[in-house]
């Protein structure tokens, strides 16, 4: 049951359990905290996955989530796919990522196989597509979408798609599958209030094993706007962490100007993966080519591990696609890279450092 307080509720986050006759290629796709706070700012969010709202799913589908990038829009529609799934014990899901469907819809072509790539996105009872902007552009698995949206309103299936803008705003994005889209419930996930932001950056802290008066919090939420997102907010949580260990005196209380510095942070937009490859590139004195191959010298491995943390911090992207930016590495290859990179910054000032000046650069 979701616990209230005042306009606050805290909503558990889910994932799937495996099945039989279902697919989830979504993998390593955690949420940065086991809830989402939901505000007042995402009170249609609250209907939606409630009991009501998840049995009228499949009469609401295509669901659409559309929210910037680390608004926690995976997540809820992660959860979404799970409630509605778990209603029923024979109910199967197909959980993918909008440029794995691409791929496996262009291999299925070349191996002669559609039959199976059909019947995997078609015969499922729910269907989640992240990112489907991603398929801007690809005018043959637009239409290939279109034909499998139809044949599950056919089915009575649940749709549900993540999208960071609009379809009618995406470049190249097919008139038909746009209608298609629009012909559901659109839910635009909003970032987080004040009220909201203020228990996210307490969780944080909590998360991160790190002590924060509560009153510095306050400082810093007084400084922060309704434009920041949760994946922003870790940013600040993590930068907060490595002021704490780069400072001379712990027991120093935290400056108001620190606070102010802390906050300025993310008033831009959310660099590219590609852009904070290239600023540990520079910073750590490597080539962007060397940390994409397969070299395995030590200095190579860490910023290539660096590099792959800062993105998953500060930006929404899966295991899966840091992967691909490093020469198609595995999700596995990337996790625990990311594990040892977190692992490392809890002892290495050196490497907190450069954490530092890459977000220096990366937020001027």
């Amino acid at each position: 049951m979701p616990e209230s307080t005042d306009s606050l509720t805290s909503l558990a986050l889910l994932t799937p359990r495996a099945r039989k006759k279902s697919f989830a290629s979504l993998t390593g796709l955690t949420p940065l905290l086991n809830e989402f706070v939901l505000g007042g700012e995402n009170a249609v969010v609250r209907d939606l996955l409630s009991p009501v709202g998840v049995s009228h799913l499949a009469n609401q589908s295509p669901v659409l989530f559309i929210g910037p990038s680390g608004a926690g829009k995976t997540a809820l529609a992660t959860t979404l796919a799970t409630r509605w799934v778990n209603e029923a014990n024979s109910r199967t899901f197909t959980l993918v990522h909008a440029t794995e469907f691409a791929k496996m819809f262009v291999r299925s072509i070349e191996s002669d196989d559609m039959p199976r790539f059909r019947s995997q996105h078609r015969d499922c009872d729910c269907l989640l597509i992240d990112n489907v902007h991603e398929l801007s552009g690809k005018e043959a698995v637009q239409t290939e979408l279109v034909e499998t949206l139809n044949a599950l309103e056919q089915r009575q299936a649940a749709v549900i798609l993540t999208s960071q803008v609009m379809p009618q705003w995406i470049p190249q994005f097919s008139q038909a599958l746009t209608s298609r889209i629009m012909g559901g419930y659109c839910v635009e996930i909003a970032c987080p209030g004040p009220e909201a932001r203020m228990k996210i950056l307490e969780q944080l802290a909590l998360a991160n094993n790190v002590i924060i008066a509560k009153e510095e919090l306050q400082q810093l939420n007084a400084q922060l706007t309704d434009t920041h997102t949760a994946i922003q907010l870790k940013g600040i949580i993590t930068r907060w962490i490595h002021h704490r260990m780069s400072s001379t005196n712990q027991e120093t209380k935290t400056s108001a100007k620190v606070i102010e510095n802390l906050a300025e942070t993310h008033n831009t937009s959310i660099p590219t993966p590609l852009e904070i490859a290239k600023a540990v590139a520079r910073e750590t004195q490597q080539t962007l080519e060397s940390m994409r191959g397969p070299i395995r010298k030590a200095s190579v491995v860490r910023s290539r591990g660096l590099a792959m943390f800062l993105i998953r911090q500060w930006t929404e992207t899966s295991f899966q696609a840091i992967g691909e930016l490093f020469g198609d590495r595995d999700h596995t290859t990337v996790m625990h890279a990311c594990k040892k990179t977190e692992s490392d910054l809890q002892t290495d000032q050196d490497l907190a450092r450069s954490v530092e000046r890459v977000r220096q650069k990366i937020w001027k």
